[in-house]
């Protein structure tokens, strides 16, 4: 198994977590609210064409002649001052199109829907310009000027419904942020109350740098990339934390606020990726006795299924758990163990995964974290899923 690219889920709007659901929220990387974020510019980006344009065509009030059919959406922030350099190419001969915008805020996508925003840069491999290949598949490469805050959306689309394989290469000429840190320090007054954030690897307890977005900080929607993170204390009840670093495995995960009056430690410990280690997705959650998600799951499923439109070679097994105390294995229980794996598998299906790479196996009781559970917590903790790397 080799992991290709790390991501990172950049939600638009409201604060999902704070706010309820977003009415924008996508589950699909075809919509410009799902866009897959590239944070990893020293690897290319092999992106899987899902087969459709998502939720909704987002060129409609742009371009009433152009029907948008098969899309991918990346948001690029390079953090480079100087040249920004992408080469995209496609397998099996396949024509596309794509589409440079270059973001001025966190509000693209809403001005995208409200026809705000015009395109960088629009070249079709169907005109068969300078840049085509007249061997294999097209290729098309691009050059802009760029400063270390830019911010840019990637649409590259194709007429047909195929499903193959995208290839972004990357390259940043000038003087590039530096991305490496120990500590970050986001304190107003360094001697005040604090949240204090690690990163480490679970296995040699070493410092990890890590991508994440965290709420509860009063800096949502921001990208943090470091080891180490200070934050002034918050009064928010509680905060999330989701990072998707290249080479481990994902981390979504809500901490109960300790209050602006306490200091707060946070060790985040982080798995290496490799074929049967398995991880429990903690916020993805399900009704009771039900296969049906609450509402809190879905930033946890958009990540999941980022992860495997950026790493091709990754298949999983979904692992289906249910909180039954004091029951035998019977196979009601079973198969509603097994419905709750199907319910993921079928979300990242529709989100244009290959079927072929997922396996689910329902569980039923055999493995709760709790036998005896003595709160609602713990039953939750048991009615959950697991994801298992199988290659």
């Amino acid at each position: 198994m080799r992991l290709l690219i790390g991501i990172f889920i950049f939600i638009t709007c409201a604060n999902l977590f704070g706010q309820g659901f977003n009415m924008h929220y996508s589950n699909s990387f075809a919509d410009c609210f799902g866009a897959v974020e590239v944070t990893d510019y020293d690897s290319p980006s092999y992106v899987q064409f899902p087969g459709n344009f998502g939720q909704r065509d987002d060129f409609i009030e742009i371009d009433p002649d152009f029907h948008e059919v098969n899309s991918v959406w990346l948001r690029l922030e390079p953090n480079v001052n100087g040249t920004f350099e992408f080469e995209i190419s496609t397998e099996n001969n396949v024509d596309f199109s794509y589409f440079l915008f270059k973001a001025p805020d966190n509000m693209f996508c809403e001005k995208l829907e409200a026809d705000r925003v015009n395109a960088m840069v629009y070249q079709s491999t169907s005109y068969r310009n300078k840049g085509a290949k007249d061997e294999g598949g097209p290729e098309f490469s691009h050059s802009i000027e760029a400063k270390s805050d830019d911010i840019y959306y990637l649409m590259i689309h194709t007429n047909s419904t195929y499903k193959g394989k995208i290839t972004v290469k990357y390259n940043r000429i000038g003087e590039i942020a530096a991305e490496k840190s120990v500590l970050q320090d986001f304190r107003d007054e360094k001697g005040s109350k604090y949240i204090r954030i690690r990163i480490r690897d679970k296995a040699t307890g070493q410092p990890v740098e890590a991508n994440m977005i965290i709420s509860g900080v009063g800096k949502d929607n921001y990208l943090f990339l470091g080891t180490d993170f200070y934050f002034d204390a918050s009064t928010h009840r509680t905060m999330h934390i989701e990072t998707n670093t290249q080479g481990y495995f994902l981390f979504v995960k809500d901490f109960k606020n300790m209050g602006p009056a306490n200091n707060m430690e946070i060790l985040i410990e982080l798995e290496r990726l490799a074929p049967g280690k398995s991880l429990a997705m903690e916020n993805i959650k399900f009704r009771q006795d039900s296969d049906q998600f609450v509402q809190i799951s879905y930033p946890a499923l958009k990540r999941l299924l980022d992860f495997m439109a950026v790493n091709l070679e990754v298949r999983i097994q979904i692992l289906g758990h249910v909180n039954a105390p004091g029951y035998r294995n019977n196979m009601k229980i079973k198969k509603l163990s097994e419905d709750r794996a199907e319910a993921v598998k079928s979300y990242l299906v529709k989100g244009g995964i290959d079927e072929s790479r997922i396996e689910i196996l329902g569980l039923g009781n055999t493995q709760m974290l709790y036998e005896e559970p003595l709160d609602e917590a713990q039953e939750e903790a048991n009615r959950r899923v697991e994801i298992k790397i199988l290659e």
